[in-house]
């Protein structure tokens, strides 16, 4: 998942993050996705929050979010950050992703990693259909679609042999400066020669991906007949469902 960039600038500063980072990056994460389709479709929100009068609804994203950086902190994930370098401004961690490595990946049948990482406040607040949304709805059928892609192209490898981009965010006020590009660019550094999985949500953030060089595998739809193309709860025509979009970056041949 993630948010669309439009322009790469100057490379920004890339590093692993720390403790002190995790409260900064649930803050960007939270501005990030407020408006995403999908995360709509999973806290099965009425209408498009306001982070200002949605207090209850808000708060529930915020710890959902928080929840996926402690499943990826205590599953051995890699978490990298972007640092800003506007003249005269400190340092400040404006950008960050969430990459799981190969054979890592978040399951439910991992009960114990779910609840160190604050599964349940989540199913209190969501509710068992949130989480049959997210580990079955999505997950599963995104991991049914990444293995038939892998299939078609002759791998021999599958999904949870790659490097997994579990959750990818810029700040609102920092896109278009090539951060999300940036922490991309620097996992492929990371680990050369190794095929690299997501699924984004948007189709701006999917054009963003074609250009890193990942290929769509499939296009998933999500609560088709049940919810709008913005994840809000809808019925007939209009209830098409969310789209998002299962990618792959394969190991290119030298």
């Amino acid at each position: 998942m993630s948010t669309p960039e439009t322009t790469i600038s100057s490379t920004p500063t890339i590093r692993l993050a720390t403790s002190e980072d995790y409260e900064r990056i649930t803050t960007l994460a939270h501005a990030a996705f407020v408006g995403d389709p999908v995360f709509h479709y999973f806290g099965s929100l009425r209408k498009h929050l306001d982070p200002v009068t949605d207090v209850k609804e808000s708060g529930n994203l915020r710890r959902f979010l928080r929840f996926l950086l402690n499943t990826c902190s205590l599953s051995g994930g890699r978490i990298t950050v972007a640092l800003s370098k506007n003249p005269g401004e400190e340092d400040k961690v404006v950008a960050a992703a969430f990459w799981l490595p190969p054979n890592k990946r978040l399951a439910l049948w991992k009960v114990p990693t779910l609840i160190r990482a604050g599964v349940m406040p989540i199913l209190k607040r969501w509710g068992l259909a949130g989480l049959m949304r997210i580990g079955f709805e999505y997950l599963d059928s995104s991991h049914a679609a990444l293995k038939k892609g892998y299939k078609g192209k002759g791998s021999k490898e599958l999904p949870d042999a790659s490097w997994y981009l579990q959750l990818i965010m810029t700040d609102p006020e920092y896109q278009g400066q090539g951060m999300m590009s940036s922490l991309v660019r620097e996992a492929f550094a990371h680990a050369p020669n190794s095929i690299f999985t997501l699924e984004s949500t948007t189709s701006k953030s999917r054009d963003q991906y074609l250009h890193l060089g990942f290929e769509i595998v499939s296009t998933l739809k999500l609560g088709k007949g049940k919810v709008d193309k913005t994840g809000i709860p809808a019925s007939g025509e209009s209830a098409t469902g969310v789209e998002c979009y299962s990618m792959v970056k394969w190991v290119v041949e030298k």
